[in-house]
C-alpha cells in the first residue's frame, strides 16, 4: 500500500473515529441533561402541609424595612397576622421588581405576591387600601423628565414630560435618588413620597398624576382556595379598628425616619454595636446576624439595662454567667466585655449540644432555647424527645417538649432533672429570635 492510500486510509478512520466519539458524547449529554422542572404549584393544602407561605414583597418604608433593629411595614405585619391565624410560618422573600416577582410566583418559587396594581384580575385579592402615585421632586416646576420604575408600565411621554422607566432601581432607590439630588423628578406612591418629604422637607410633592391604585396580594391562577382564604380573611380584619391603625400609622403618620443610620434602606446598620458582633461572632461560626436579634430580644441594645433577677447588660448575663466568662477584673459595664461574655456562653451551649442533633437551624434553636431556659431545661426536653422516640433531631419536637415541661406528667418523668419549668416562654423567646435574624438575613448584608 503506498503511502498515499495509507494517508488516505488514515484520515477515513480518524474521521469514523471522531463521529464514533461525536455520537455517544451527544448520547451522553442527552442522557445526562437536566429536565427543568415544572413549576411547583400549590394550593392552600399544599401550605397548610409545609407550614409556610413563601411571599413575594418589596422593601421600602410603608411595606417592609428594619427601623431601629425591628422589621416593620404595613405588609409585614398584616401578612404575620394571616399567618398567625392560619398556623402558618411567614416566610419574606424580598423582590423589589414586580415583572421578576411574577415570574418567581408563575414558577412556584412563592405562594403569593404583595403588590401594587392598577387592574385588578381573578389571581388578585380584594384591596387591602388604596394608594395612589404622584411626582416627588425637588423643585417647584416639574421638570422635563421624570423617572419610575419599570414596575409602572407607563408610556414613554406624559403631559409633554419624558417618562423614563428603569428595571434597575426599587421605587424606595429611585425616591432616594430624588432625595439626594442624583435626579430631579420620579413617580412614586403617595405614602412613600410623604415619608420621603417628612425626612428631607425641601422635597416637592405634585399630584396632577395622582394615579389611584390598588394595594394587593396575588397568587397563582391554580390557587384558588388560597386566594378565597385570604379574601374571607381580608373582608372581615380589614374593618377592625388594629387593622385601621395601621394603616394610619403607615400611610398618615409617618414614624418611620427614612435618614436614619439604623434604616435597612438608608445602609446596612442595626446597631451602634454591629461591628463588635461580627468581630466576636466570628469565634462562633454563626452569621453575626444571628446574635444580633438575641442580643435585641434581650437589652433592645441598651448596655445598662438590668432586670429583676439580676442580668445585665447587652446580653442580659447573670452574675454568674459574667464570674465564668469574663476575667475578674473585666468591666462589665463595658458594652465589649458584655458581648465577649455572652458569645462565650452561647459558644460553651454550643459544645454542649447533643451529638445526635446535627442539623444546623436545630442546633441554633437547641443553644437558643438553653440561653433562655438554662441549659438544664433544654436538656430536659430533648430527653423527654428521645425516651418517647421521637426525633429530637426535630425543632418542632424539642419545642413540644420543652412546653410540656409544665406538665406534671411529664416534669416528674425520671430522665427530667431540673424539674417544673414554664417552656411555652422559651419557645416564644426561640422562634422570636429566628424569625427577626431571618428579616436582618433579608435587608441588612452580611
Amino acid at each position: 500500500m503506498d503511502s498515499k492510500a495509507r494517508i488516505s486510509r488514515i484520515t477515513v478512520l480518524s474521521a469514523l473515529s471522531m463521529w464514533i466519539v461525536v455520537g455517544f458524547l451527544k448520547l451522553y449529554i442527552e442522557e445526562t441533561k437536566e429536565v427543568p422542572p415544572e413549576p411547583f404549584e400549590r394550593d392552600y393544602s399544599g401550605i397548610a402541609a409545609s407550614e409556610t407561605l413563601n411571599v413575594a414583597l418589596s422593601e421600602n418604608a410603608t411595606e417592609y424595612c428594619i427601623f431601629n433593629a425591628t422589621p416593620r411595614g404595613f405588609q409585614l405585619e398584616t401578612l404575620e397576622d394571616f399567618c398567625k391565624e392560619h398556623n402558618l410560618e411567614l416566610n419574606i422573600i424580598p423582590i423589589w421588581n414586580e415583572i421578576i416577582a411574577e415570574r418567581a410566583l408563575a414558577a412556584g418559587k412563592c405562594d403569593l405576591i404583595a403588590k401594587h396594581a392598577f387592574v385588578t384580575d381573578s389571581t388578585m385579592s380584594q384591596p387591602l387600601l388604596r394608594s395612589s402615585l404622584v411626582i416627588l421632586s425637588r423643585t417647584k416646576q416639574i421638570p422635563d423628565t421624570i423617572y419610575t420604575t419599570g414596575t409602572h408600565r407607563f408610556v414613554t411621554n406624559y403631559n409633554g414630560k419624558t417618562i423614563i422607566c428603569s428595571n434597575i432601581f426599587s421605587p424606595e432607590k429611585i425616591a432616594r435618588k430624588v432625595a439626594s439630588g442624583e435626579i430631579n423628578a420620579a413617580i412614586c406612591d403617595s405614602a412613600l413620597a410623604l415619608t420621603y418629604q417628612k425626612a428631607y422637607p425641601q422635597l416637592k410633592i405634585d399630584t396632577s398624576i395622582c394615579l389611584p391604585q390598588d394595594i394587593v396580594w396575588q397568587t397563582n391562577p391554580n390557587a384558588k382556595v388560597l386566594l378565597d382564604s385570604i379574601n374571607a380573611w381580608l373582608s372581615r380584619v380589614t374593618e377592625t379598628k388594629k387593622y385601621k391603625l395601621r394603616h394610619e400609622i403607615y400611610y398618615s403618620y409617618i414614624n418611620i425616619n427614612v435618614s436614619s443610620l439604623y434604616y435597612s434602606g438608608n445602609g446596612n446598620k442595626i446597631s451602634a454595636y454591629d461591628n463588635l458582633i461580627r468581630k466576636h461572632s466570628k469565634k462562633l461560626q454563626w452569621d453575626w446576624r444571628y446574635i444580633a436579634s438575641l442580643i435585641y430580644e434581650e437589652s433592645h441594645f441598651y448596655p445598662n439595662i438590668s432586670n429583676p433577677s439580676g442580668a445585665y447588660g447587652l446580653m442580659q448575663l447573670m452574675p454568674a454567667a459574667y464570674q465564668k466568662f469574663a476575667h475578674d477584673s473585666a468591666d462589665i459595664s463595658d458594652p465589649e466585655v458584655q458581648l465577649m461574655a455572652g458569645i462565650k456562653h452561647v459558644d460553651y451551649l454550643k459544645k454542649h449540644t447533643p451529638e445526635s442533633i446535627t442539623d444546623t437551624a436545630v442546633i441554633i434553636r437547641y443553644v437558643l432555647m438553653g440561653y433562655n431556659a438554662g441549659h438544664g431545661h433544654s436538656e430536659d426536653a430533648f430527653h423527654l424527645a428521645e425516651k418517647y422516640s421521637d426525633n429530637p433531631n426535630s425543632w418542632h419536637n424539642l419545642a413540644e417538649y420543652m412546653k410540656l415541661l409544665y406538665d406534671k406528667n411529664y416534669y416528674t418523668d425520671p430522665v427530667v432533672k431540673c424539674g417544673k419549668y414554664k417552656g411555652s416562654r422559651t419557645v416564644t423567646f426561640t422562634n422570636s429570635v429566628v424569625n427577626r435574624y431571618k428579616h436582618y438575613r433579608n435587608l441588612i448584608k452580611e
